[in-house]
């Protein structure tokens, strides 16, 4: 099983996957991939550790009404979704998640050095090593690294953001992941070879530079404010000013409140936000304009309701307010992003951060 999550945790940045074209859906005539389900390498290994983990899984009696209502208000969303295999899809891969971070909490042998941080560090530093490949190159570099998830691509196509991806989906999607690595790679300083840790911080910090990502640069000022001064303070909205026009942000946020305002009790139904955008304005015309909202509390709400944001909220605050900075983190950078919430590596990223936080409180 410690194996398992070591392994588990050394492909946390691969998005080796096959997508189920079969069940592909569309939005105006266009092939979205949110809506297209996928089976990653990532997630054969998570059910692997959940089947192995079952035993641990068995709820008490109050747990059983919990899981009751979960099951009830899944089947509600599902029910009312326009895109109801979209959201079958995501509903299907957060009880994945949240079982996995389950099963990692109820693991008493689990050591976060040891089967978590250590594993992660060492394919962090080949990703690193591949961004900057792919900025010398000004493109992806192919071969073996197809495998683990890189994309093809090249720094002149218009619709690429011209600086490095790695694995991911997107360079704000690997900066955010960086980002959290770093302060899981700080606050173990000590139990790294020294060599192997300054390595590290070179590596980590140059990608941190070429992805160019604002959300994360006002994530990290944030941070040291917090380390600084001890306290938090933090605007509702921020915006990548070298990744997306702010005016179709302005419109993802319009439509959002839009689809919260006539869905607010249960939302349009996970995974359905970008084909409900065609209800609510007709702005959105051109594929690369058919995205989730960049902020993942509207697009929670929007998708899930009141219910839904209020279970979310508890989920992650409670910890945060107990300044766990890797969360912390994660809900700046989420203010202005949406991919700890719809990308694979990031939500698995968010799962462990979650479980390790729990941990952390009953030890």
């Amino acid at each position: 099983m410690l194996y398992l999550i070591s392994l588990l945790s050394f492909l946390l940045p691969t998005q080796l996957s096959y997508h189920l074209t079969s069940f592909s859906q569309s939005v105006y005539g266009f092939n979205i991939d949110y809506l297209t389900p996928a089976i990653y390498l990532t997630d054969i290994v998570v059910f692997v550790i959940i089947f192995l983990g079952r035993k641990n899984l068995k709820p008490t009696k109050k747990q059983l009404i919990l899981v009751l209502g979960y099951l009830s208000f899944a089947a509600i969303n599902i029910f009312i979704s326009s895109y109801k295999i979209a959201s079958l899809y995501k509903w299907i891969k957060i009880t994945e998640l949240i079982l996995l971070g389950l099963v990692i909490i109820k693991n008493k042998k689990f050591d976060i050095f040891k089967n978590f941080v250590k594993p992660l560090s060492y394919s962090v530093a080949v990703t690193c090593l591949l961004g900057i490949a792919q900025f010398l190159n000004k493109g992806s570099i192919g071969g073996i690294f197809y495998w683990l998830g890189e994309r093809n691509f090249i720094f002149n196509d218009p619709n690429i953001a011209p600086y490095p991806y790695a694995t991911f989906s997107h360079p704000n999607s690997f900066a955010g992941f960086l980002l959290v690595f770093s302060l899981f790679l700080l606050q173990y300083k000590k139990k790294f070879n020294v060599k192997y840790f300054w390595s590290l911080v070179i590596l980590v910090s140059t990608n941190l530079v070429l992805t160019n990502s604002l959300n994360v640069y006002i994530a990290i000022a944030v941070l040291l404010f917090l380390k600084i001064r001890g306290s938090f303070a933090l605007g509702f909205l921020s915006f990548d000013l070298g990744q997306r026009f702010i005016t179709h942000r302005i419109e993802l946020i319009n439509a959002s409140l839009k689809l919260i305002k006539e869905s607010f009790l249960l939302g349009v139904g996970l995974n359905n936000f970008i084909p409900n955008l065609v209800k609510v304005s007709n702005t959105f015309v051109n594929s690369w304009e058919l995205q989730p909202v960049h902020n993942i509390f509207l697009l929670i709400f929007s998708e899930t309701g009141i219910i839904g944001i209020s279970a979310f909220l508890y989920l992650v605050l409670v910890p945060a307010l107990l300044t766990n900075l890797s969360l912390i983190a994660i809900l700046i950078t989420g203010l202005s992003d949406h991919y700890w919430i719809t990308l694979q590596q990031n939500m698995l990223l968010l799962t462990f951060v979650l479980a390790l936080s729990k941990i952390r409180g009953k030890r």
